[in-house]
């Protein structure tokens, strides 16, 4: 699929999560800043799972505040390590072999629902007509490959829901959706965007490594 140039949004992106070799959690951040931690001398240390973060919303007219949650599932992660190799950061794989290509495919888990509370000034407004159990109903999920200055969007290969049947009225609702990755390199940035069924953009995530 064929690279297009894209525009820079303003919006505040989420940033991966992964464990350093501490216990400690701490954010993937933008380039600059995780590479000179990783060159001051620590470890990232993939898994499988890893959390890319939350994000919150507060519906209007119903003041119902819905927080969403996001992780990429991919078993080819554990075990890989990002770290420094001749004053540069690499992203190595389970055989300590440079990664140059990332799987080809990658699931991710979002849920979204209001069983977390959270105060009203961390979420962004929302205004919304439906119901929370249609509103929860209708999420979609695109991924956007960002390679420098050049973006290609890929739609899901598949999007289920897991837990509650889609029959049954819920507060909360969890989502798997998987995409095939084709050609995506470490240094590519992956930009998971969740919209409502009219293609509005309600959130998006970030997953990057170098």
């Amino acid at each position: 699929m064929q690279y297009s140039r894209f525009k820079p949004s303003s919006q505040l992106k989420l940033r991966a999560i992964l464990l350093l070799s501490t216990t400690l959690v701490y954010p993937l951040l933008a380039q600059s800043n995780h590479a000179r931690a990783v060159l001051d001398g620590g470890i990232w240390h993939l898994h499988a799972r890893v959390p890319l973060g939350f994000d919150s919303l507060l519906l209007y007219p119903s003041r119902l505040a819905v927080q969403i949650l996001a992780s990429a599932e991919v078993p080819e992660f554990e075990g890989w390590t990002l770290k420094e190799r001749e004053s540069k950061v690499v992203l190595l794989d389970a055989s300590d072999q440079t990664v140059r290509k990332l799987p080809k495919s990658i699931t991710f888990r979002v849920t979204a629902g209001t069983r977390d509370k959270l105060t009203e000034s961390n979420s962004m407004p929302l205004d919304c007509t439906k119901s929370l159990n249609d509103f929860l109903l209708d999420l979609h999920f695109h991924l956007q490959i960002f390679r420098g200055m050049e973006m290609r969007q890929l739609e899901p290969v598949k999007t289920w829901i897991i837990g509650v049947p889609e029959s049954e009225a819920s507060d909360e609702r969890v989502y798997r959706s998987t995409f095939a990755l084709e050609d995506v390199r470490p240094e590519d940035r992956i930009v998971l965007l969740v919209t409502d069924g009219n293609g509005a953009r309600l959130t998006k995530f970030h997953l990057e490594f170098l």
